[in-house]
C-alpha cells in the first residue's frame, strides 16, 4: 500500500477493502467526480488499472476478464449518464454469472433533481441485475459509519462470487474537493470471511433420485452455456456410457467427448413428425446457462417428457420447457459426482439411435458443404474447422453462434459467447477485455452491424498482436433473411436486415490493426492462412459474402437434412 491516497474517508476504506478482498484488477473510465477512486486505486500497487474512455465498452472489457479470470473485475466510473452506459454489461454480467464490482462516483443526494451538471438518480440504478447493491455514506462522522461501511463492501465482494457469481452495484456519493491526497487510514479489522459449505444429498435423496433415474426407459441431458471445466466434462462423459442416456451439448457447452451429441439443431431438424416419440426422453435432465437453439426448445415443450430436472444454484426456477418437476439447488459438478455412482446402465437402444443419426447426419453435411457456393455458410465452416490448437473462440451475437451450432464437431476449442442477454452490443470489447488476461491466442468471429456497433472495443491500448477479428460482412443483419417473420416482411431490408455498404477497412487501420479481407473461397484459404500465421500486431479478416444468397442456403441446408431422415 503506498503512502498517500484520496484524502475522501469512505473512499481509503473501500480501496483499502478491496485491496484486502483479493480484487486485483480495476478498469477504468476517466471523469471528475470519480477523481477520488482514480488517484487511490491507481496509488496501489496490488492492483492493476487499465483505462477505458467509453464506459460501455469498459463494461464489457471487465466482463470478458472477469469471464476468463473467474474473479471479481471493478469497474470505476465518473456520476451521470456515464453508468448508465454500464447497463447492458451489468445484465449480460448478471445472466451470465460473472464477477463484476460495479463502482459509480455520485454527486452528494441533496443536489439529485436540482439541476446540477452530471446528476441523475443512481440509487438503485441496476436493482434488477445485481446481486447486492449499497449507497455508501458521505462522511465517516462516527465509528460506526466506518464500521458499517467496512462490512457493506465485504458483503459485495464476497456476493460477486457465492453462492452465485455475478455483479454488484457500489454507489459513492462524494463532495468537492475531489483531488486532495493524504495518508492511508487505518481499518478496524480484517474484512470477514464467507464459508458457504459444499451441498451434499443425503443418502435417502441420493436414493430417491437415483430411483427415479433408474426407472427411467430414456434420459436426456441437455446442456447450455457452461465454463471450460476439465472435471465436470470427465463426469459428463463417464453418465454418457450409459446405454439409456444421451447427453446434448452446445458449442458454448464447452463439453467434449465421442459419447456426447453436438450440433443439436442438424440432428433436431432431422426428426419427422412420425420420429418424434422415439426420440423424445421419458426424463429431461438441464444445467447450464442460455440454451441457443430454437428447434430443441420448440420440440421438448410440444413434446414433453414425464419428468424434467434441473440443476442450478440459481434462485430462478429454470422452467425453459413449460414442464418442470424438480429443480435442484446444486452446482451441476457436485450433484452429478454424487448421483453417477448411483445410475445403472440399463439395456437401451436409445443411445445407439441417436449416434446412428448423428453420423448419418454428419455425412449428409459434409455432403452439402462440399457444394455449397459461396455464402456464410461455407465461409464459416472452413473458419470453424481451422481454428489454431489452443485458440479462445469468441461468437458474437446473432448469426456466427447460430451457425457454430452447426459446425460444433469441428470446433475442438473452448468457446466463448454474451448468451446472458444474448445482445450483439458488447462482443468486441467482451472478446478484448479476455484477450488481455491470458497468453493464447483469441479469435473473435462476429457478424458486421454487431462489429460496428461495438468498434469502440478496439479504442483501447491493450489490444494483443494475437488477438485476431473475422468480420462476416454481408451487408446487414443476416439471420433476418432466414427466421421466420422478417424475411417475408417488405421492411427487411431498412429496419431489420440494416442492409448497408460499409466496411471495416478503415475503423481497423484507425485503431492499429492489419487488415486482411477476401470474398470468394479461394481468397479466404490465401488469406486466413496469412489471418492465423500473424502474430506481429492484431489482424482483422473481413469475409465479403452475398446477403441475399445467405438466407437460400441456409434454409436448403435445413430441408436437406429433413429430406436426408
Amino acid at each position: 500500500m503506498t503512502k498517500t491516497i484520496s484524502d475522501k474517508p469512505i473512499v481509503q476504506i473501500l480501496v483499502q477493502q478491496c485491496v484486502k478482498l483479493g480484487l486485483k484488477e480495476v478498469v477504468i473510465s476517466p471523469g471528475s467526480r470519480n477523481a477520488p477512486l482514480i488517484l487511490s486505486f491507481n496509488s496501489i500497487k496490488e492492483i492493476e488499472c487499465y483505462t477505458i474512455v467509453d464506459e460501455r465498452s469498459a463494461g464489457f472489457f471487465a466482463l470478458g476478464m472477469a469471464q476468463q479470470l473467474r474473479r471479481p473485475v471493478a469497474v470505476v466510473c465518473t456520476s451521470g449518464s456515464a453508468v448508465l452506459n454500464y447497463a447492458p454489461a451489468v445484465a449480460e454480467a448478471f445472466y451470465q454469472e460473472i464477477p463484476l464490482m460495479v463502482l459509480t462516483a455520485d454527486r452528494p443526494p441533496e443536489w439529485v433533481g436540482q439541476a446540477d451538471g452530471q446528476t441523475i438518480n443512481q440509487s438503485s440504478v441496476f436493482s434488477n441485475y445485481i446481486r447486492y447493491g449499497i449507497d455508501l455514506p458521505i462522511k465517516v462522522n462516527h465509528p460506526d459509519d466506518q464500521w458499517y461501511t467496512e462490512r457493506c463492501i465485504t458483503e459485495a465482494f464476497h456476493k460477486t462470487i457465492q453462492p452465485v457469481m455475478g455483479p454488484v452495484h457500489i454507489n459513492i456519493p462524494l463532495r468537492e474537493p475531489l483531488y486532495g491526497r493524504t495518508s492511508a487510514m487505518s481499518l478496524k479489522k480484517d474484512p470477514y470471511l464467507n464459508l458457504v459449505p459444499d451441498a451434499v444429498l443425503s443418502e435417502v435423496q441420493l436414493n430417491a433420485l437415483g430411483e427415479k433415474w433408474n426407472k427411467a426407459e430414456s434420459v436426456m441431458i441437455l446442456t447450455g452455456v457452461l465454463a471450460p471445466d476439465d472435471e465436470l466434462n470427465h463426469v459428463i462423459n463417464t453418465v454418457a456410457d450409459n446405454a439409456n442416456t444421451v447427453v446434448l451439448t452446445e458449442t458454448t457447452s464447452n463439453l467434449k467427448g465421442e459419447k456426447l451429441v453436438e450440433c443439436i439443431d442438424r440432428q433436431v431438424f432431422s426428426i419427422n413428425g412420425y420420429e418424434t416419440a422415439l426420440f423424445k426422453p421419458s426424463m429431461l435432465i438441464t444445467f447450464g446457462g442460455q440454451i441457443v437453439s430454437k428447434q430443441i426448445k420448440k420440440v421438448l415443450r410440444e413434446n414433453p417428457p414425464k419428468a424434467h430436472w434441473h440443476i442450478a444454484l440459481n434462485d430462478n426456477v429454470i422452467d425453459t420447457f413449460q414442464h418442470l418437476s424438480l429443480s435442484v439447488k446444486m452446482n451441476p459438478l457436485d450433484f452429478f459426482k454424487q448421483i453417477a455412482g448411483r445410475v445403472e446402465n440399463k439395456k437401451s437402444r436409445y443411445q445407439h439411435m441417436w449416434h446412428q443419426r448423428r453420423e448419418k447426419n454428419r455425412k449428409a453435411h459434409l455432403a452439402y458443404v462440399e457444394e455449397a457456393k459461396w455464402s456464410d455458410f461455407k465461409a464459416l465452416s472452413y473458419i470453424y474447422s481451422h481454428l489454431p490448437q489452443d485458440t479462445a473462440l469468441h461468437l458474437a451475437n446473432s448469426t456466427p453462434v447460430r451457425y457454430a451450432q452447426l459446425f460444433q464437431d469441428e470446433i475442438k476449442v473452448n468457446t466463448y459467447s454474451n448468451r446472458g442477454t444474448s445482445g450483439i452490443d458488447g462482443s468486441v470489447s467482451t472478446a478484448v477485455g479476455a484477450a488481455n488476461v491470458q497468453d493464447k491466442p483469441t479469435m473473435l468471429v462476429t457478424g458486421d452491424l454487431s462489429f460496428f456497433y461495438d468498434s469502440n472495443g478496439l479504442w483501447n491500448k491493450y489490444l494483443k498482436p494475437n488477438f485476431k477479428i473475422v468480420v462476416m460482412n454481408n451487408g446487414g443483419g443476416g439471420i433476418f433473411r432466414f427466421i421466420p417473420g422478417p424475411a417475408e416482411a417488405e421492411e427487411l431490408e431498412e429496419f431489420f436486415e440494416a442492409k448497408h455498404h460499409q466496411s471495416a477497412e478503415y475503423i481497423a487501420k484507425a485503431f492499429g490493426l492489419r487488415y486482411l479481407s477476401c470474398a470468394n473461397q479461394e481468397e479466404l484459404q490465401s488469406s486466413y492462412q496469412e489471418f492465423v500465421e500473424s502474430n506481429e500486431q492484431a489482424t482483422l479478416l473481413e469475409v465479403f459474402t452475398p446477403g441475399e444468397l445467405n438466407g437460400k442456403i441456409l434454409r436448403k441446408y435445413f430441408k436437406n437434412l429433413q429430406s436426408n431422415t
